[in-house]
C-alpha cells in the first residue's frame, strides 16, 4: 500500500528512495501507439491519382517505364515516398526536395521539386538502384496504391519511439488540467521561459532562459509557479544519468525561489544506475513516480502550499 504524501515526505532519502523503487510502474500504451493509421492515411492521401498510374507497369518492361516517366515526367515525384524517404533526407534547403545519391562513380543529385528530363537516366538507375524498378515490373501483381499503403504503415511504425515519449507529456498534461480545473489554476504543456514571462507574468532565473519544461501549473493568487519534466525510462540508456543530472541542477536554482521544479519519473530502465536515482531523490526535493501522482501525491503537494 503507498503511503501518505506528508509521511513519505517526513521519511529520508534512503527510505524514499525504497518507496519508489518498489511502487514505480509504466504507463498504459494506447492502442494507437503501435500503428496510428489516422496518420497512415493522412501520408497515404499525399501520393494523389499518380499512384494508380503506376499501376500501368505492373508486368511491364524497363522500356515501358522509361517511356512512362518521360511522358509523365511528375510521376517521379512518387519515388521518394515510395522508398520512405522522408523530406529530413533532402538537402538543404528541405523544401527544395533535392536527394544527394552515393553511386558507383561518384555521388550524384536528384531533384524532386522541379523534375530534371535531362537527368532522367540518372533517375532510372536510381529506380534500379534501389530496387524499387523490380518490384514496379515484377514485384507487384494487383495495385501499388496498397504498396505505398503499406510503406507508410511501416514508417509509422517507426514513430512509437517519439509516441513512447509523448505519452509521459500528454500524462502530465490530463494531470495539470484536472488540477487547473479544480483550483482554478491556469496550466500549459511544453512552457518555455518566455512562454512563461508572456503568460504569467513571472520571471525565471536567467539560468533557464533555454529550458523547455514538460508542463507548467500556476497559482495565480500566490503567483506561484509549479514547473514539471517528466520521462518514463522503460530500457536502459546513457540518458538516464544525462537527465537527472541537468534536473538536479534545476532543484539549486529553485531553492532560492518561492516556485517549485517536480521531477516525474519512472520505468524499469533505471534498473541499470539505481545509485544515480537515489543521488537524484537525495539532490530534488519532489521526485514522484506514477503510482505517486495516481496517489494523489501531487494534489497534496499543492494543498500543503496553501
Amino acid at each position: 500500500m503507498m503511503e501518505s504524501y506528508d509521511k513519505y515526505m517526513q521519511r529520508t532519502a534512503e527510505q524514499k528512495f525504497c518507496d519508489f523503487v518498489n511502487s514505480r510502474q509504466t504507463l498504459a500504451l494506447p492502442a494507437n501507439y503501435w500503428i496510428n493509421f489516422e496518420n497512415v492515411k493522412r501520408n497515404a492521401a499525399k501520393y494523389g491519382p499518380g499512384i494508380f498510374t503506376l499501376d500501368y507497369l505492373i508486368g511491364k518492361d524497363k522500356a515501358a517505364l522509361k517511356k512512362l516517366f518521360l511522358d509523365q515526367p511528375n510521376l517521379l515525384k512518387l519515388i521518394p515516398p515510395l522508398l520512405g524517404i522522408r523530406n529530413d533526407k533532402f538537402e538543404k534547403p528541405k523544401s527544395d526536395k533535392k536527394l544527394k545519391v552515393e553511386g558507383l562513380t561518384g555521388d550524384y543529385l536528384l531533384d524532386f521539386k522541379e523534375i530534371q528530363l535531362n537527368d532522367i537516366d540518372l533517375y532510372l538507375q536510381f529506380i534500379h538502384d534501389s530496387g524499387l524498378e523490380e518490384l514496379l515490373l515484377k514485384g507487384i501483381t494487383k495495385s501499388l496504391k496498397d504498396y505505398s499503403t503499406g510503406v507508410e504503415a511501416g514508417m509509422d511504425s517507426n514513430g512509437r519511439k517519439n509516441r513512447s515519449g509523448q505519452r509521459g507529456e500528454l500524462y502530465i498534461e490530463s494531470v495539470l488540467r484536472n488540477l487547473a480545473d479544480k483550483y482554478n489554476f491556469q496550466w500549459h504543456g511544453q512552457s518555455t521561459y518566455q512562454y512563461i514571462k508572456d503568460n504569467y507574468k513571472v520571471v525565471l532565473d536567467q539560468r533557464l532562459s533555454n529550458v523547455r519544461f514538460d508542463g507548467s501549473l500556476y497559482d495565480v493568487k500566490k503567483n506561484k509557479l509549479y514547473l514539471f519534466e517528466i520521462n518514463n525510462f522503460s530500457s536502459q540508456g546513457s540518458k538516464l544519468k544525462a537527465s537527472g543530472g541537468e534536473f538536479s541542477l534545476r532543484q539549486q536554482i529553485f531553492d532560492d525561489s518561492i516556485h517549485d521544479f517536480i521531477y516525474i519519473t519512472d520505468g524499469q530502465g533505471w534498473d541499470s544506475d539505481l545509485s544515480h536515482l537515489k543521488n537524484i531523490i537525495k539532490s530534488i526535493k519532489y521526485v514522484f513516480n506514477f503510482s505517486m501522482i495516481q496517489a494523489g501525491y501531487l494534489e497534496h503537494l499543492i494543498q500543503s502550499s496553501n
